[in-house]
């Protein structure tokens, strides 16, 4: 986080504040959580080609954020478990 942001603790290094390691285990929950197009692509061993024709036939669930398509971890995995890999 940045420094002088409201309600935060941490310790100063080289002018950033560091938060304790509180929030660090949500941090990474989030970053494993929602994948790019790229990281998906490699999650499933398909190309992003490949991956961008699925979702534009409706075959895999996808989210946008802004103009860009993300992929939540779980929802990828039960991708797998109904199709019977």
């Amino acid at each position: 986080m940045i420094q002088g942001a409201q309600g935060f603790e941490g310790n100063s290094k080289n002018g950033v504040r560091f938060d304790s390691g509180k929030n660090l285990f949500f941090e990474s929950r989030i970053a494993q959580e929602w994948l790019t197009t790229e990281s998906a692509a490699e999650y499933l061993g398909i190309s992003e080609n490949a991956l961008r024709i699925m979702v534009h036939r409706d075959q895999i669930r996808f989210h946008k954020l802004g103009r860009r398509l993300r992929f939540r971890t779980d929802e990828l995995r039960t991708l797998f478990t109904r199709k019977g890999v």
